[in-house]
């Protein structure tokens, strides 16, 4: 079963299942890395920009998640007890790097390459139940992030054809690709990428109120406003995150 929630163990925990469903125990043995497995997986091509952002990302989660344990309050002994067996996991990483077979990246921490049965997977589980507890963060679901792609995706189409000043056109292309970066990445970096990569495009044009004026001779400043509210509305359910998205609005007038 999914979690409703979002956090490093859950969203490793995940893709380590998913690449096992795709490669159980006897395919794993087959000659391929796991650098291409997990590419395959998660929807990347090995060799692109975003594929190689993809797959370092994925070598960084069971680092990520040894810092949110450490960062719980919680005493020394359930501390152990959650970052039992993560060691393993960065040796799995340190493989996957190493562009050696699944096999060997499996084995690191599964025996046998029994990913659902391994300790490892285990005790994922209870850590994500725990930052779960402590600082609860939904996932954005298929229909949101469908929809913010959708969105990101007009949008670029009306920035790049609108007769706009380069400096400014280039501003809202490069926030936006990297919108749409985090949705297509969201397995590996989930909802805080996403809302990160819209807080930083917000964050820019408001460093840049002189951009309302261009949008609003290209004939775009109103379905801008309209786009940052459909947005906003979208990422700040459940979080109340409403008040960054509100400012620019003001700001464009």
């Amino acid at each position: 079963m999914t979690s409703p929630y979002d956090n490093p163990a859950t969203r490793l925990r995940e893709i380590l299942l998913a690449v096992h469903a795709a490669f159980p125990a006897k395919r794993a043995q087959e000659p391929i890395t796991g650098w291409t497995a997990f590419a395959q997986v998660l929807g990347v091509a090995e060799t692109s920009s975003e594929g190689l952002h993809a797959l370092a990302g994925v070598v960084q989660l069971p680092d990520l998640v040894i810092a949110e344990v450490r960062a719980l309050d919680q005493d020394p002994d359930e501390e152990e007890h959650l970052l039992l067996h993560l060691d393993t996991l960065q040796a799995a990483m340190s493989h996957l790097v190493a562009r050696r077979t699944l096999h060997q990246v499996f084995s690191a921490f599964a025996p046998g390459g029994e990913v659902p049965l391994s300790a490892a997977i285990l005790g994922l589980a209870s850590v994500a139940r725990a930052l779960n507890r402590a600082a609860p963060v939904e996932r954005l679901s298929e229909e949101d992030l469908n929809r913010i792609e959708a969105l990101v995706s007009e949008l670029m189409q009306q920035v790049g054809a609108a007769k706009l000043p380069s400096n400014i056109r280039l501003l809202m292309l490069r926030h936006l690709h990297a919108m749409l970066q985090a949705v297509h990445t969201v397995k590996v970096f989930g909802r805080e990428a996403v809302e990160g990569s819209f807080d930083s495009f917000l964050g820019a044009l408001l460093r840049h109120p002189e951009s309302a004026q261009p949008l609003n001779e290209a004939g775009l400043l109103s379905k801008f406003r309209d786009w940052i509210a459909a947005v906003n509305g979208i990422i700040s359910i459940g979080t109340g995150g409403t008040a960054l998205g509100q400012q620019v609005v003001r700001m464009l007038g």
